[in-house]
Order: C-alpha cells, then structure tokens, then sequence
C-alpha cells in the first residue's frame, strides 16, 4: 500500500464522517429514511468525486 492510497483513505474516512454528522445534525428532526438518502446520496458523491480526481491524476 503506497502513501498516497493511505492518505487518501484518511482523507475520505474523516470527510465522510463530518459530512454525515453534518447530515444527521442538520435533519434530526425528519423522519430516518430522510436521513439515509442524504447520507447515501453524499457517499455517492464523495466516491464520484474520488475517481474522477484519481483518473484525471493519472
């Protein structure tokens, strides 16, 4: 595993995490499926976003 690869999953682990502290803070008072599609919609949007910044790198 290069450092690069660890960084990166650092990186995503703990933006993962504030996003979806951030979701679940900010719709505490709707119902939980609410709360999960954002949360799934996000970790959608963070894997696009890993892959493309990954292939335009390489």
């Amino acid at each position: 595993m290069t450092r690069k690869t660890v960084l990166w999953c650092i990186t995503v682990f703990f933006g993962a995490s504030i996003a979806f502290q951030a979701i679940k803070s900010a719709t505490q008072d709707s119902p939980e499926g609410v709360s999960l599609g954002l949360q799934a919609a996000a970790l959608v949007l963070m894997i696009v976003a890993v892959v493309l910044i990954v292939r335009r790198r390489t």
